[in-house]
């Protein structure tokens, strides 16, 4: 049988697209992923790991709030409702949202786990794409790419890396041990902070020093201010969609705040920490801070630990550093995946393997264009800051599946924005 649509990798993106195409009924699907179960970011569920974005932006709610999906929905059905209304919460931890797309995933049988996908080619004869796993091919009308993004060791670190230096992807399922020793976050941004906050709280053991280098000018909160959040609604992904890419290019770094600074909770309890433990209690100050430092370079030295060379910001002067372990919270950058390897002839990718996405998130590729590649969190450089966060999950989906049925199904018309940030004619 000829699926109407194959996803590869089932995270919070695909899973939206799982369950918005369940819910129309109308789409036969299949989705792989090669782990043995669902897990979202295990190595970074931390005990005190918050969402950066709103309890209803979920898998469904903001495009199709009756579906059986939502979060709401997942509160009821977990009889919790009334204690989560009391707690007033308008974010909540990563770890109750790992646990709502568990639940979500276990109320579809269309998800299988276990199935690495090996290759997709597209059969010209028979026009249709063949994916290939351990249990045998599968066929599909249509396929969507949601394999994320892969964890980034900046070229300086990469020959250090191994025990005792890692990306922070990995620590939480590495369970490290930090008591007694020098202990090295490398990286500004929410996993930096959020290492760092569990650090202080000594989930890993007390260590004997603690610092934290990143290369932003400082510590920099999220930017979720009213008019900011402005560039996470459809409106502004359809205009952004339509500029110059060289002037998406420049926008996308005026942008950097707005979807890559660390939750202001997070700094919050970051500094209350430290100015009661050094302020109040007047423990030895065995915590570094130092931001505006440019990593150059790591090496491991002949004692299995670490020298650090990085350059200050302001006075451009090499500084040199030693730690016992490295934490690489250094971020994910997009990857072509291996398995897309017989199609990579057929799309023109750009020499930093950005993928070339239509408005409705499939690709332009040498191929039938009644058969289509989509692919979710794949085009910040094409859709803007918003393509890499949970907040259009819902629509994104709902554009996609509007588009593979060449209907309406799912109202996503636009309504008037607040911002005007198109010019007038």
């Amino acid at each position: 049988m000829t699926l109407d649509l194959i996803g590869v990798g089932i995270g919070p993106f695909n899973l939206s697209l799982a369950a918005m195409a369940k819910d129309t009924g109308l789409v036969q699907s299949a989705f792989f992923d090669a782990n043995r179960e669902f897990g979202w970011h295990p190595g970074m569920l931390l005990p005190t790991a918050t969402m950066q974005t709103y309890v209803l932006q979920d898998l469904v709610t903001t495009v199709s709030p009756r579906s059986e999906f939502s979060f709401i929905n997942y509160l009821v059905e977990r009889k919790k409702i009334y204690r989560f209304l009391a707690t007033e919460q308008l974010t909540i931890s990563r770890d109750e949202f790992s646990d709502y797309l568990l639940w979500a995933c276990k109320k579809m049988s269309n998800l299988h786990f276990s199935h690495p996908v090996e290759s997709i080619d597209f059969n010209d004869r028979d026009k249709c794409f063949q994916v290939q796993t351990p249990e045998g091919e599968y066929r599909a009308r249509h396929i969507c790419l949601g394999t994320g993004h892969a964890p980034w060791v900046p070229f300086s670190a990469r020959s250090a890396l191994g025990e005792n230096c890692f990306h922070a992807a990995e620590i939480e399922l590495l369970e490290p041990d930090f008591r007694g020793k020098k202990v090295m976050i490398v990286g500004g941004g929410q996993s930096g902070a959020d290492i760092m906050l569990n650090t202080l709280d000594g989930h890993w053991g007390e260590p004997a020093h603690l610092a934290w280098l990143s290369r932003r000018p400082n510590f920099q909160p999220l930017d979720e201010s009213i008019f900011t959040n402005e560039y996470f609604t459809p409106e502004y992904v359809n205009y952004f969609y339509t500029l110059p890419d060289e002037v998406r290019q420049e926008e996308i770094k005026t942008q950097k705040l707005p979807s890559d600074g660390i939750s202001y909770h997070t700094l919050e309890k970051i500094y209350h920490h430290l100015y009661h433990r050094f302020d109040v209690l007047q423990q030895p100050r065995n915590v570094s801070l130092l931001p505006h430092r440019a990593l150059k370079n790591i090496t491991r030295t002949a004692d299995d630990r670490f020298q650090l060379l990085a350059t200050h910001g302001l006075s451009q002067c090499e500084e040199h550093f030693e730690a016992d372990l490295v934490i690489l919270a250094t971020g994910y950058r997009p990857a072509l995946p291996d398995y897309l390897a017989p199609l990579l002839a057929r799309i023109p990718y750009d020499h930093e393997q950005h993928l070339p996405l239509e408005a409705n998130f499939n690709l332009r590729w040498n191929g039938p264009e009644t058969h289509r590649i989509y692919a979710v969190n794949a085009g910040i450089h094409s859709h803007g800051a918003a393509e890499g966060q949970l907040t259009l999950t819902a629509w994104r989906s709902a554009k996609i599946i509007n588009h593979l049925l060449g209907q309406a199904f799912y109202d996503i018309s636009p309504c008037e924005s607040l911002v005007q940030w198109w010019p007038n004619k």
